[in-house]
């Protein structure tokens, strides 16, 4: 008898093993809520790509996302945690510059592959990096900040999002190019940056367009340039460094949708669809380049070799900047 049940048991394990097994179909996609990871905290460009794409899908397809903020060494948390999901589609990402480009040789333990362990769906947006001052700063325009930081070495005070995110790197690499010294100042995340560079703790702040745009319509932060090589259409009369004498300089952020790696190719592809239809409709276009973003709207394809380019690319940046692995 108990051989008998034993055998049951084992059987209808095996079946429920054999069911759990059967790979999600992009037909069934999505069976219930999405978690939809944004590695960094509220309000920072990449949370605000994140809010918009989420919700303009939602309303085009009837899914629905559930944003949670995962912030916490440059990103590594939040995609740390999306490798490990359950590779339904139920759980995405926004990977980006940090997590995907900088970290992979930035950081000695990095708990992913950037390249393994993940599916790249697409790049959605890209976003310059802005240099600015409080709005009664005696700073008034890039040449005389440059100028001020010469006569100075490492007097002034610069405050990033983080250390080694894009934002910091795009600085050391102002240093490097300007023949200048300054002080870095990290911050956990863009509120307390700002609230600091507003209130004159810290004498410039870079962060991504998104994220500072809003202070600078407001008066409370004076832009001095832009990091593109092109003038952003948000702010039209900033110039850019490249524009100031920096030739060539461009240090951009970008942010992509990511999927953990095993993730079956079909529900990848409906993902893909409704993404790139969404990022290149009119309405969402225009929202990101209104709020600071270039919508982008890569194949899947692109986004791959794209990461390719980006991590060797600021693999040299770090080089260069002589900043070495956490």
């Amino acid at each position: 008898m108990i051989g008998t049940i034993t055998r049951k048991l084992t059987a209808t394990a095996l079946f429920a093993l054999s069911v759990s097994m059967v790979p999600v179909q992009a037909a069934d996609y999505p069976k219930g809520n999405i978690s939809f990871i944004v590695p960094f905290p509220p309000g920072g460009g990449t949370d605000i790509s994140a809010r918009q794409l989420t919700q303009q899908i939602g309303e085009s397809t009837g899914w629905n996302f559930v944003v949670e903020n995962r912030p916490g060494a440059g990103g590594n948390i939040g995609l740390a945690q999306l490798a490990r999901a359950s590779s339904d589609g139920q759980t995405l990402a926004i990977g980006q510059t940090s997590n995907l480009a900088v970290n992979p040789s930035l950081y000695k333990d990095i708990p992913y592959d950037s390249k393994k362990d993940f599916r790249h769906i697409a790049v959605i947006s890209t976003q310059p990096m802005v240099i600015v001052a409080r709005s009664d700063s005696p700073i008034k325009d890039l040449p005389g900040f440059l100028a001020d930081a010469k006569s100075e070495p490492g007097r002034l005070l610069f405050g990033t999002p983080g250390s080694g995110t894009v934002a910091h790197l795009s600085l050391e690499l102002l240093q490097n190019k300007a023949g200048i010294e300054m002080t870095h100042v990290p911050y956990p995340g863009i509120a307390q940056a700002i609230s600091d560079v507003m209130g004159g703790v810290v004498d410039i702040y870079i962060g991504s367009m998104p994220s500072v745009l809003p202070h600078i319509r407001a008066g409370s932060l004076r832009p001095l340039a832009v990091t593109s090589l092109t003038r952003a259409s948000s702010v039209p009369d900033l110039p850019t460094l490249d524009e100031l004498g920096l030739k060539g300089f461009q240090a951009v952020a970008w942010n992509g949708l990511t999927a953990p790696a095993r993730t079956p190719k079909d529900v990848i592809a409906k993902i893909a669809d409704s993404t790139v239809r969404i990022v290149k409709s009119p309405e969402l276009a225009e929202q990101l380049k209104r709020d600071g973003s270039d919508p982008v709207g890569s194949s899947t394809a692109e986004f791959v070799a794209h990461l390719r380019s980006e991590v060797e690319k600021w693999k040299k940046v770090l080089e260069r900047a002589g900043i070495t692995s956490f």
